[in-house]
């Protein structure tokens, strides 16, 4: 029997600068710092991955080692909780940011990942201490 292990994915993209834009003259205005507030270019979606008899076959029956393959793939290290002990609670997450690089901190994609549904906090732990590298 497999069990229900997900993880929901959330992104979202964000400014950390005022809108920007052109006068009737052609002058520029905008595009000033908002003192760490933001304004959203892309509101947030939550992708989910569900772990299934495919993934167990392939990852042979290592739920934690599937799990940390597709959070390395999001970019997310950083952890809402540290230190991370030998267990993590199912409230926990990963963060990260990914600035453009033409635009900087006016176009930053923030993802973050939760483990949900049948882990253990003793999986979740071991995967946070993977992705996260602490």
């Amino acid at each position: 029997m497999i069990m229900s292990y997900t993880i929901e994915i959330t992104r979202s993209v964000v400014s950390y600068r005022t809108s920007t834009g052109v006068t009737p003259t052609g002058g520029r205005y905008g595009g000033e710092w908002m003192e760490g507030e933001t304004r959203v270019i892309e509101p947030s979606f939550t992708v989910c991955e569900a772990y299934d008899a495919c993934d167990a076959e392939w990852w042979e029956g290592d739920v934690v080692a599937w799990a940390i393959d597709r959070i390395d793939r999001t970019g997310v290290t950083d952890p809402s909780t540290y230190p991370i002990g030998d267990a993590v609670p199912e409230h926990a997450w990963l963060h990260g940011r990914y600035e453009d690089p033409y635009e900087g901190d006016s176009k930053v994609t923030e993802t973050s990942v939760r483990l949900t549904g049948d882990w253990c906090p003793q999986q979740r732990a071991k995967a946070f201490h993977k992705v996260s590298r602490l």
